[in-house]
C-alpha cells in the first residue's frame, strides 16, 4: 500500500454514487437538527443528509462528483511518531493545536448549511482508540476509520495509517445559515471570508 499524497474533500446538493464505493459500516443519527447517515467507505468516509441537500464526501481516491478540494499530505514536518500528546480538548481526544499540522480549512455553504471543515496531520499517537467513537471501523490493525458525534453541531473523525505513523484528524462545525436565494450550488469560501 502506498502512502496517500492527497486527499479529496467533496460537498454536494446530490446524493453520492453510494453504489459504487465499498461501505464498511454505515449509522444514521440525530445530528444538526436533522438525519443524518454516517458511511465508513472503503476510501475513507461520506456523510449524508438528504433533508438538508447535505452530501459530504472524503477519500483517497479522485471523486468525480460536486465541487471538490484537493488536499496535498506534506511529508512528514518533525512530527513524532512516538509523541503522546497530554493536552487535551475537550472532544474525544483531537489533539491540543499545537501537537499537528492544519493541512486544510475551509468554509463551505451547501444551501442553508454552512460547514466549517479543518483537517490536521498528526502522529498516530493522537489517535484516542476506537473505543471512544460512535462509529468505528477497522480495516486492519492500527487501521481505522472513526467517526464521533461531538455536539449537536460538530463532528469529527480519524483517519489512521499505521505502516506511515500517520492520523489525519478531521473537524465539521455546521452553522444555519440564511438561504442563498441565487442559486444552491455548493460554494468554496476562504477561511478568511464570512459567510452570510
Amino acid at each position: 500500500m502506498t502512502a496517500p499524497e492527497r486527499l479529496y474533500l467533496a460537498y454536494d446538493t446530490e446524493r453520492p454514487p453510494l453504489a459504487t464505493y465499498d461501505i464498511k459500516r454505515q449509522a444514521q443519527r440525530r445530528f444538526f437538527g436533522s438525519e443524518f447517515v454516517f458511511f465508513v467507505i472503503g476510501d475513507s468516509h461520506c456523510v449524508c443528509a438528504p433533508t438538508l441537500g447535505f452530501y459530504e464526501l472524503f477519500s483517497c481516491k479522485p471523486i468525480r462528483q460536486g465541487r471538490v478540494a484537493t488536499v496535498e499530505l506534506p511529508a512528514e514536518s518533525g512530527l513524532s511518531n512516538d509523541r503522546c500528546p497530554t493536552e487535551r480538548r475537550c472532544s474525544i481526544g483531537a489533539p491540543a493545536s499545537d501537537d499537528g499540522q492544519t493541512i486544510h480549512s475551509g468554509r463551505y455553504r451547501l444551501g442553508p448549511v454552512g460547514v466549517a471543515t479543518t483537517i490536521r496531520r498528526e502522529p498516530i499517537s493522537a489517535f484516542p482508540g476506537p473505543k471512544q467513537f460512535d462509529i468505528v471501523y477497522r480495516f486492519e490493525p492500527g487501521a481505522y476509520t472513526a467517526i464521533n458525534c461531538r455536539s449537536a453541531t460538530t463532528y469529527e473523525t480519524y483517519h489512521t495509517y499505521p505502516e506511515y505513523g500517520l492520523a489525519l484528524y478531521s473537524e465539521h462545525i455546521f452553522t444555519d445559515l440564511a438561504a442563498d436565494t441565487a442559486d444552491d450550488t455548493p460554494a468554496y469560501e476562504t477561511p478568511a471570508s464570512k459567510i452570510n
